[in-house]
């Protein structure tokens, strides 16, 4: 069995901003609130530790392998955990504008453990994610203030690359008749005066 979380914000600062923070690992015990520890060089194949705890749970070290890397973009590494669980983690970081991005924050599980994994320990994870998501989002915008950028809602680009409009829907159900007896037994009103 496989299965991903994954968790995305819109942040109203430059891609470089969230990069930066995403980048040095030294600094991810002081905003994550997830992990106590990261380290480790990012490049192709090298390894990074962690020290991280989802929920109440105690806390798990990791050895991981960068599986790639984009400046700017993307930090995805893969781990294997105890109880024959496999991971794929990632960052990235989708550029809308100069001055807005989304952060994706993500985890692909499987392996023969991954069957084990509750939906209580599910929800926990992906609530790490939206604290990391909503951290990150709060620090790269004040970050992006104080250097005099503009703060503006980031929006979602489109096909023909404006503002997304969003349709209502129009109902395809028809209306119910009202039920009583009609004449032909108990049910909708088929010929209701």
């Amino acid at each position: 069995m496989s299965f991903r979380i994954e968790h995305r914000i819109g942040v109203a600062a430059p891609a470089k901003e969230v990069w930066d923070l995403v980048y040095d690992l030294g600094r991810w015990k002081d905003w994550t609130g997830v992990y106590a520890e990261a380290g480790g060089k990012i490049a192709i194949g090298e390894t990074l530790q962690f020290t991280f705890s989802v929920g109440s749970r105690p806390p798990i070290r990791a050895l991981a392998t960068v599986y790639d890397w984009v400046p700017e973009a993307q930090l995805a590494w893969s781990a294997k955990l105890k109880g024959g669980v496999r991971t794929l983690r990632y960052v990235e970081i989708e550029k809308l504008n100069e001055t807005s991005c989304i952060l994706s924050n993500g985890e692909y599980f499987s392996g023969a453990g991954s069957i084990f994994m509750g939906r209580p320990l599910r929800r926990d994870i992906r609530a790490s994610f939206v604290r990391m998501n909503e951290n990150a989002k709060r620090i790269s915008e004040l970050s992006w203030a104080e250097k005099g950028g503009t703060i503006r809602p980031a929006q979602a680009p489109t096909k023909r690359g404006g503002p997304m409009t969003i349709q209502p829907l129009k109902p395809t159900i028809k209306p119910i008749k009202p039920w009583g007896f009609g004449g032909r037994g108990f049910g909708p009103k088929l010929n209701a005066p």
